[in-house]
Formats: C-alpha cells, structure tokens, sequence
C-alpha cells in the first residue's frame, strides 16, 4: 500500500501556537516608540518565522500514513525521533470526520480516531479524499441501512438541539409558526425577537430587559446553529458499526463500532416532554458525540433497529427513604439561597437590581425543581439483561441503557449514608467516560453483588 502525505493544515497548530513567540516583541518595542529597534524586530520575527516555516515543512515531509486492505493503519514519523502508530480497524471504537468552513476550502478534513479502552486519541488533517478512503478502510459502509429525519422530526432535530435556558420559552413559538421545517423555526425566532427587546425595554428595568435579550439572541444563536446540523442528516446502520453525517456550514461524520459501544444516553428535557420525543446520544470508548445520534419518539420503532436491545429504566419513582437531601439539593439550592439573599438586600439598597436578581434567582429554582425530579427517579436496575440508571444533570433527565458488559463500578459511603445502607455509585465505562449514580439502596443491587 502506498504512503500518503498529511494536508499542510498538519502542521498551523504548531505554527498558531508559535506565533507569541515573535509578536510579543514586536508588541513591546511598538509601545516603546524605539523604531529602531522595531526593525530589529521584525528582522528577528521574519528570521524564525522563517525557521519554523522551515521545520514545519520538514515534519510534514517527513510523516506518512497508510492502511491496508485489512484496515490496519500506520503512522510515521521520522524528524530526529523515530515515532510509529499502528491502530488496527479491530482495536477502534469510533471514527469522526469534521470539515469545518475553513477546512472545506482548503480541502482539509479532520479525522479523529478513537481506540477502544483509551483516553488517548489519535488526530490526523488530512485531504477530504484521504479522509473518507481511511474511514471506509477502518469502517466501510456496506449494505447500510439508512434513515434521513423529515418534517417535524427534522424541526424536533434542530429544537432539541438548541442548548439554552431560553429554549422552552420559545418553544411554543417556533412550534405554531414553523409548518413543521428546522429553517421556519429559524425565523419565527428572529421575527419575534424584536418584539421581545421593545416588550423588555418597556416594562421592565434596564438589567432585566438585557437579560431577556441576551437569552433570545442566545437562543437564535443556538438554534440556528443546531438547524445547520441537522442540515443534510442521515444516520445509518450496518452489520458493524452506526453512523451518522450531516451539516451545512460544518460538515461532520460520525462512525461507532457496535461492539464496542458503552451506553445510548436518552436525555429528557422540558423541551422533549413538549415534543414528545427525545435525542438520542451513543457513546463508544471515549468519543461524547455532540450531536445526538437520532430523535426517537417512544411509539417509534427506528430505535431498536439501530440498537437491538435497548431498553429504559423503570418510570416508576424510587423508594426515597433515606435518600441523601444534601447530595442533591446543594449543588442548585446554596446559590439559589444566596441569590434570595441578595435580592432582599437589594430591595432595600440597590431597588434597580431587584428584578434582574429575581430572573437568576428563577433560574437556580428551576434547577432545585430538576434535583427534586432526580431526587425522586435516579437510580439503577437490571433491566431485560441489560444495566439501566437513570441521573439528572442539571435541566437533563438521562436514561441509560449499558451496551457493553457491566463497567467498572465503585462505591463511595459517607457514615451517614452507611447508616441508611445506601451508596454513591460510580460507573466508569471503556476510555474513561463515567457516570454516577446518587444515594442508591444497597437492598435493590444484588446483581452488583452487595
């Protein structure tokens, strides 16, 4: 197999983060007025400049790559130090491909590999058609079957996608206005988010009013960027591995071994009660895809196609007799307190800020109602054969199903929740992911073997 070359975009994050090194001085001489020695300056910039533009063309002279027919891959490097990589396609456990702006008009691609059982990933820019012959060497996408979200499935993609406090706010409006595709969405937020600034900026004190702005524009921000995303959207599934790819302004793809697969998180929000279906995200090794990998819907079938097997936890709320308050209430409920205090203090002070404390204040509330909501569901079970928790993080509910063996488990007891015979669960799953699991009943483990 012939050895091929890396893209000259290889080697500009060692020019990027060189580039201190010449500048700062230019900086303090231009400050100085010292114009002569400006000039000495800006000879020594250009001279290693030079120098490093030199050496970054030799180290990517002197790396190649190939993979054979059996999809092993090779690298090497050999500039002063002799260092060789191998990754055989067996030992990988995901594949993503990422081709932002820039890279897609310089023809650039980014490959990231991901072994199986390790943190240590292993980055290669490399040419879009490089790219996409190494991924399918490693992964190749044979009789796949595939699905592309339509209609409101694509609307539901982008909206669920939108990270913000400001998206169940507007949820409703992008909804009614949208009939039902992601770009509608789009611009019922933008058409509506002058009304929002002139409702603000009339009733409502100076803080406030930029408060509720800033989380509109946020909001645009994040659901124009999620709508990108979902943009050309196709997730797929064949004897070996999933596999997703999408994007407008940045196109990326995602490729994940089925049998080294850790956990398909279903994330429940607000928003996803609304639109009565949730993401979908699946983690293998250490690769935590951005991008869910579909939008399921609880009557939909689609899911156990792509992943045989999955089951949820259990709805029904976990025994809480016992249960550590603290463990769950703290995180949310100290600041929420302190920002009760200090809109108290602020009535009688600075009244201007009262309003704008109240909307923080708000948001630390709504985060005590999600520890309450995980207070009374997070747990653990065995469910079908398979290992299933549940634990809230922050506005999130995840559901849990484990797809690969049960992980390595600790156990962590403060006396007190000795006393009770409960424990703190930490799972950690191949490439060091972990996931952890409050106050569980040691009585309702013994499959873990308590």
């Amino acid at each position: 197999m012939t050895e091929r070359g890396f893209h000259p975009f290889a080697v500009l994050h060692f020019l990027r983060k060189t580039i201190l090194l010449y500048l700062l001085p230019l900086l303090q001489v231009l400050f100085a007025r010292n114009w002569a020695a400006l000039r000495t300056a800006l000879v020594q910039g250009a001279t290693l400049l030079t120098v490093l533009a030199a050496v970054s063309a030799a180290v990517l002279y002197a790396g190649r790559w190939r993979v054979d027919a059996q999809g092993t891959l090779r690298v090497r490097w050999r500039l002063g130090v002799r260092l060789d990589r191998c990754l055989k396609a067996s030992q990988l456990a995901a594949l993503t491909i990422e081709r932002p702006l820039l890279y897609r008009l310089a023809g650039a691609s980014r490959v990231v590999l991901y072994p199986a059982g390790h943190k240590r990933t292993l980055t290669l820019l490399l040419s879009a058609q490089n790219a996409q012959f190494l991924a399918d060497r490693m992964m190749p996408r044979r009789d796949a079957v595939a699905h592309t979200p339509r209609g409101g499935e694509k609307l539901a993609f982008a909206v669920l996608g939108a990270n913000g406090l400001s998206t169940l706010a507007l949820l409703a409006l992008a909804i009614k206005q949208s009939r039902p595709y992601a770009p509608d969405a789009q611009t019922a937020a933008f058409a509506h988010l002058n009304r929002i600034a002139a409702w603000a900026a009339r009733w409502l004190p100076m803080g406030t009013a930029w408060l509720l702005v800033l989380g509109g524009v946020l909001f645009c921000a994040s659901l124009v960027r999620s709508a990108a995303h979902a943009a050309h959207y196709t997730v797929w599934r064949t004897e070996s591995h999933l596999g997703s790819r999408g994007g407008f302004v940045r196109r990326y793809e995602m490729r994940l071994a089925l049998e080294h697969l850790s956990y398909a998180d279903l994330r429940r929000s607000p928003a996803t009660w609304a639109l009565g279906c949730c993401p979908v995200f699946v983690t293998a090794g250490s690769c935590q895809p951005e991008i869910p990998l579909l939008v399921w819907r609880e009557d939909g079938p689609f899911l156990q196609e792509l992943l045989p097997g999955f089951v949820l936890p259990p709805k029904a709320p976990v025994d809480t007799a016992g249960r550590s308050i603290p463990a769950f209430f703290l995180p949310a409920g100290i600041p929420c307190g302190l920002c009760l205090l200090l809109t108290a203090v602020s009535r009688y002070t600075l009244p201007a800020l009262t309003v704008p404390l109240l909307v923080v204040t708000a948001v630390f509330a709504a985060l005590l109602v999600g520890a309450y909501n995980g207070w009374r569901k997070e747990g653990i079970w065995l469910q079908n054969g398979r290992l299933t928790l549940r634990w809230q993080h922050g506005f999130h509910l995840h559901d849990i199903c484990v797809l690969c063996p049960v992980p390595a488990l600790t156990a962590m007891q403060s006396p007190w929740a000795a006393a009770v015979h409960r424990t703190n669960l930490t799972l950690t799953f191949p490439g060091g992911v972990k996931c952890k699991v409050r106050s569980v009943k040691c009585s309702e483990l013994p499959f873990l073997l308590f």
